[in-house]
């Protein structure tokens, strides 16, 4: 007998022997024990991972000899048939090659007459999409209300361009790409069975190159079985394959986080010299730093990482030190770098330049540390601790019209009661405010609810007493400086408005309202959509203002 490859050698002959698709085997076979067989199913997914197998079973189950059967014999003369594809009764069609109206409206002409030996005629399409609408409509009548005898199983890995109404008569199956533990596993039985020498790293680095599929697994296993052998060495599966060495991404993060350039640009140098895809090294990259932002949040990460007990660990220990943030942050602009290495002709520069930027990247704190920080910040100043200074208008602020206005709210809190100032100045402020309303309704309200203490030589001082929301409207910059103005016009050019918020409880609220805002500021200004969004559209940051002044 000619040699056969491992992927034809090692194709699954029952549902028992299918890895990774345990939902469809358990349908199928249910489905069979209790007789109840479609007459149409759809089998959906990427390539490599059992489609084509699983339709060649069926078909076995329900031709047996023995059967119908959820476990075909595999020695019958129509399992043997299905198994070496001669089976007059199982017809596999390719779709890509078989996609015109002429060929569909061969296969209704077909399908009338029975099965030469067999319970069923078994029509198996591989890549189904590739039919034309055309065909597509003239399979629909048919696929409806076939011949009792008769089944269709359909095979895609493009569901999505099916019709609607073709996927509407159908039992869909969606197979899922294969989990990596079981692509070794898998692996592992394979080269025991054929006396192949190959370590456990080699294995998940095959089953991760083969990205979910047992077909492209196992093929990459036949190339390394001609390169080295019955022995197959780490290093050579390394070489051939190209595949990026996991020491260089544990070597490139740790580069990274602790800040080491050179590092970075040595690593880079030797992959290059080697001959290795430097966007695939940047892509690889990026999904090392998502498995450390898993193996930091995630109390299991082995559900969500095809990695071993000891490469978590190495995971674990190295994103011990360093924030998920920061992490969401390398993350984000490795893709960015991925994205410029590709357009770019010159990788090797691009990606030292985005190692280089993210080792120079300040790392970012989560929002449980601010938070902290910020409840620490709010105990210290009720604590009595030292306070930040409060912000207010400067005359530079006020403009020229408002530089004789000093804007100096008075620290202390005034014991005695406030009492407005008597006729004249009463009625005088009345006219202020009266003024005030004319140019600014909503400045006035706010004026209205304060108490102006008995006015001192040039001093028109305005007690909010306690009301915050006022003592904000008219601290705010354009508002004090109309307050100002038509104060020097009432009282006369030499008065000066003083603000006072009121007792010292409010003062100091105010106080912390202001530190919480500043470090707010602080952070924001780190964020790293700020840096990005700085960086991508060469902005500068222009003006901040901490409370209630217009920013700009």
């Amino acid at each position: 007998m000619s040699y056969l490859v491992l992927a034809r050698k090692w194709r699954p002959q029952s549902f028992e022997e299918v890895v990774g698709q345990p939902h469809v085997v358990q349908t199928l076979t249910n489905a069979i024990s209790a007789e109840r067989i479609g007459h149409a199913y759809l089998l959906s997914g990427a390539r490599g991972i059992g489609k084509t197998s699983v339709a060649r079973i069926l078909a076995k189950a329900l031709n047996c000899a023995q059967g119908p059967s959820p476990t075909p014999c595999n020695e019958c003369e129509s399992c043997v048939e299905i198994t070496g594809s001669a089976s007059l009764d199982v017809l596999e069609i390719d779709g890509a090659s078989n996609r015109g109206i002429d060929e569909i409206r061969e296969l209704r002409e077909n399908i009338r007459y029975r099965p030469a030996k067999s319970p069923y005629k078994i029509y198996i399409i591989d890549e189904v999409h590739m039919l034309t609408p055309p065909a597509f409509n003239a399979l629909l009548k048919t696929l409806e209300e076939p011949p009792p005898h008769v089944i269709f199983i359909f095979a895609t890995t493009e569901s999505h361009r099916i019709p609607i109404t073709i996927m509407s008569r159908c039992q869909l199956f969606e197979f899922r790409r294969i989990a990596g533990n079981a692509i070794v596993e898998h692996l592992r039985h394979i080269a025991q069975e054929e006396g192949i020498e190959i370590s456990d790293i080699s294995l998940r680095l095959l089953a991760k190159e083969a990205e979910g599929s047992m077909r492209d697994a196992q093929s990459l296993l036949e190339q390394m079985i001609a390169f080295s052998g019955k022995n197959i060495d780490d290093k050579d599966l390394l070489e051939v394959l190209g595949v990026i060495d996991r020491q260089a991404l544990l070597d490139t993060a740790a580069a990274i986080l602790n800040g080491d350039a050179v590092r970075c640009l040595e690593i880079v140098e030797r992959l290059f010299l080697h001959g290795h895809d430097l966007r695939r090294f940047c892509q690889e990259l990026a999904a090392h730093f998502r498995n450390l932002l898993v193996a930091k949040i995630s109390d299991e990460p082995q559900k969500l990482v095809d990695l071993s007990e000891a490469e978590l660990a190495e995971l674990k220990e190295q994103a011990a030190n360093v924030s998920g943030a920061t992490l969401q942050q390398f993350f984000h602009f490795l893709l960015k770098g991925e994205e410029e290495i590709r357009r770019s002709s010159n990788s090797k520069l691009i990606l030292e330049m985005s190692l280089l930027r993210l080792v120079q990247l300040p790392q970012v704190m989560d929002i449980d540390t601010v938070i902290s920080q910020v409840h620490e910040l709010e105990q210290r100043i009720s604590g009595g601790g030292p306070a930040a200074a409060e912000i207010y208008p400067s005359e530079e602020d006020l403009g020229e019209q408002e530089v004789s206005s000093d804007y100096s709210p008075t620290e202390e809190a005034e014991s005695a009661e406030s009492t407005t100032i008597a006729e004249p100045a009463g009625a005088r402020w009345d006219d202020c405010i009266e003024r005030v309303r004319q140019e600014k309704p909503a400045l006035a309200a706010s004026l209205e609810r304060v108490s102006v203490r008995e006015p001192q030589p040039d001093c028109l001082e305005l007690d909010f007493n306690g009301h915050e929301f006022d003592y904000e409207m008219v601290k705010e910059r354009e508002s004090f400086g109309l307050l100002s103005r038509l104060a020097r016009e009432i009282f006369g050019e030499r008065v000066k408005v003083t603000l006072k918020v009121g007792s010292e409880e409010i003062r100091r609220e105010q106080r912390l309202k202001t530190d919480r805002q500043r470090l707010q500021q602080q952070k924001a200004l780190k964020h790293p959509l700020v840096t990005e969004a700085l960086e991508i559209f060469g902005g500068e940051i222009v003006e901040v203002r901490v409370g209630p002044e217009k920013k700009k």
